[in-house]
């Protein structure tokens, strides 16, 4: 699969994946948006997988194809509803939507024009209004012009303001995640496959869109936010509907434990998935040399070690692992350092990403997602050299651990 290749819109075919739980009502005004849709019919279709509702919901005769997957219910799974819609559908673009949204009727044909390659991941413009007991004739009435508009609500600004820090996430950083959301996200069936879907093991509310978003971005998607695909939600955003604090302190917990980013884990724990990856080659080094480039390696950080295959770590540090970082690790990890046995002299791993990527004989730096892309096809960035004040050093020789701490221990 190449980052570059396209498939012409006129053969796209289209997936509406709706998650859904109880709300008939909110099922049938989704419809209703479908049923206005400008996309041809006969190119799309909607599969509602529903997260063990007590009746089964009901998607009625349409114009466009329209079925029903089902789960049991055993809690809170949209995740695992997302990916069970994924699997049933047939089309070569998978569009989220959830049940409490309606789409414009240009949505469709608005991301099945941009996601077009294997590699792409688009997200609507989400919009506010109160929809609440609004009828599916009421709502296609409004959407074809013969009747008003819901009440409208304030769309959120720090969504306006990341979308323009981004530049309309087609210069992701490393919190773009944040702009993926759940509600109105598109991506190829190719990119959906290769993230391995949503992570079913999220089962609190919210995080598995970010987390998904993440991964997107790690992978080397090509991310876009569409300011004129409009997805209509019924009600406020998150913040907007009382005191959340135990819903959004149980999200962070269950994202700290996938995302290495401080906003959601902070800087002074240790947790599975670190922020970089670090790959030393001590296959040939003493016990001595690997405890004290370890030591220098993992400063100040949020990274883990690995030293290969067959070689045991000589000290007891959770960060420190014997052979390679498994897939898990490196879906999430933002860096990658391959290196000797090196002392740092002058920063840590953490600063000296902020020059990446880096090159010099004994340690490389580059961005995981950079590296996937390079395997996309994507050209990498040239690697720049150290920046001034800054020092690499080789253990060639065994040091006396004591000696070489005490050498830097206050007096």
């Amino acid at each position: 699969m190449n980052v570059t290749d396209t498939k012409p819109v006129s053969e796209t075919r289209v997936s509406v994946v709706v998650p859904h739980f109880e709300r008939q009502d909110q099922l049938d005004r989704l419809l209703a948006g479908l049923d206005m849709q400008t996309f041809p019919s006969a190119r799309f279709e909607v599969v509602v997988a529903d997260d063990g509702s007590r009746e089964e919901p009901r998607v009625g005769r349409r114009d466009y194809a329209a079925s029903v997957v089902r789960q049991p219910d055993e809690g809170f799974r949209p995740a695992a509803a997302r990916n069970l819609g994924a699997r049933a559908a047939g089309g070569d673009v998978l569009v989220f939507v959830d049940q409490d949204c309606v789409p414009a009727p240009d949505y469709l044909a608005k991301v099945a024009s941009v996601t077009t390659s294997a590699w792409d991941l688009t997200v609507g413009h989400r919009l506010h209004a109160d929809l609440d007991g609004w009828t599916p004739e009421a709502v296609r009435e409004w959407l074809g012009g013969d009747g008003p508009a819901p009440t409208l609500i304030d769309e959120p600004a720090w969504l306006l303001d990341g979308y323009e820090r981004t530049a309309d996430l087609t210069r992701p950083d490393d919190r773009a995640y944040q702009l993926v959301l759940g509600a109105a996200v598109s991506v190829s069936r190719d990119l959906h496959e290769e993230l391995g879907g949503f992570d079913e093991s999220i089962r609190v509310y919210g995080g598995e869109d970010w987390d998904y978003g993440h991964r997107a971005h790690v992978a080397g998607a090509e991310m876009r936010w569409l300011a004129d695909a409009v997805v209509w939600h019924d009600g406020p955003d998150l913040p907007g509907r009382g005191d959340l604090t135990a819903v959004k302190n149980a999200e962070t917990v269950a994202l700290a434990r996938r995302l290495p980013d401080a906003d959601v884990r902070g800087t002074h724990l240790v947790w599975s998935i670190p922020e970089v990856v670090v790959r030393v080659d001590v296959a040939r080094a003493d016990d001595a040399v690997v405890i004290a480039s370890l030591e220098s390696l993992l400063a100040g950080t949020d990274a883990h070690a690995w030293l290969g295959d067959g070689v045991a770590s000589p000290i007891e540090d959770p960060r420190v692992h014997t052979g390679e970082p498994g897939p898990e690790v490196l879906a999430r990890a933002r860096w990658l350092v391959d290196c000797d046995a090196v002392l740092l002299h002058g920063t840590t791993l953490r600063d000296l990403t902020r020059s990446a990527p880096v090159r010099t004989p004994h340690l490389q730096i580059c961005s995981t997602r950079d590296a996937n892309r390079h395997r996309l096809g994507v050209e990498p960035l040239r690697p720049r050299g150290l920046p001034v004040g800054v020092r690499i050093e080789r253990l060639v020789e065994t040091p006396v651990l004591e000696r070489h701490w005490q050498s830097r221990s206050p007096r």
